[in-house]
């Protein structure tokens, strides 16, 4: 049976409450470097660490005994790299990262860019302390999303005849050269659709957390 992976980066640090919600039904926990310094201090126990492991050893914690523990040195893969490509040996059925974002811009869009290349194979979402990011491709996506939740949708791409129907802000088969930004939609009714031909969207959707 294919796992659910969660891939823990050395971003800005979830929320503890935030990460234990986004954990309840994941099988497989993946800390990169340092990452694993957020797990070990949030008594957040992973399946696999990788990286270097010095970082760990002097925040003085203590390397649980059923982690297993990967030193791979090349030089020219980023943390997620080696994340993932742990996590693709693995046969997940979908891949959860948290702490992808909030800490150097150049290292987040380059998470992001890794992330929506691996939504080509596989389903992706990146968790933060505000909310959930996904990656759509074209075809037609039905979303039960509570009324009046805010939702935004951008592309670092053209997008070609993009709908979207059940939001305050409506589009109807409405095509975008270069990029497409569409900030802080809302919900109106649900069902809500959205479609388009062709390019890719990174779709935000604004959570409220207790």
């Amino acid at each position: 049976m294919k796992k659910r992976i969660a891939i823990f980066l050395n971003g800005e640090g979830l929320i503890l409450k935030r990460a234990r919600q986004a954990l309840n039904t994941i099988d497989i926990i993946i800390a990169a470097d340092g990452g694993a310094n957020y797990c070990l201090q949030n008594e957040i126990i992973p399946h696999y660490i990788i990286g270097d492991l010095d970082s760990i050893k002097k925040q003085g914690l203590k390397i649980p005994e059923t982690s297993k523990l990967l030193h791979l040195s090349d030089q020219y893969s980023t943390d997620l790299e080696k994340a993932l490509k742990l996590a693709e040996s693995l046969e997940p059925q979908s891949l959860t990262i948290l702490n992808a974002t909030g800490k150097r811009s150049d290292h987040a869009i380059a998470n992001l860019l890794f992330l929506q290349q691996i939504n080509e194979r596989l389903p992706v979402e990146v968790i933060d302390n505000f909310g959930r990011l996904s990656f759509l491709k074209p075809g037609n996506h039905y979303f039960n999303l509570p009324v009046g939740q805010t939702v935004s949708f951008t592309s670092w791409c053209s997008v070609k005849e993009l709908t979207l129907s059940g939001f305050e802000y409506p589009l109807n088969r409405q095509s975008f050269e270069g990029f497409f930004v569409g900030m802080s939609n809302l919900v109106k009714e649900t069902p809500c659709h959205v479609a388009f031909t062709e390019g890719r969207l990174i779709m935000y959707e604004v959570q409220q957390f207790e």
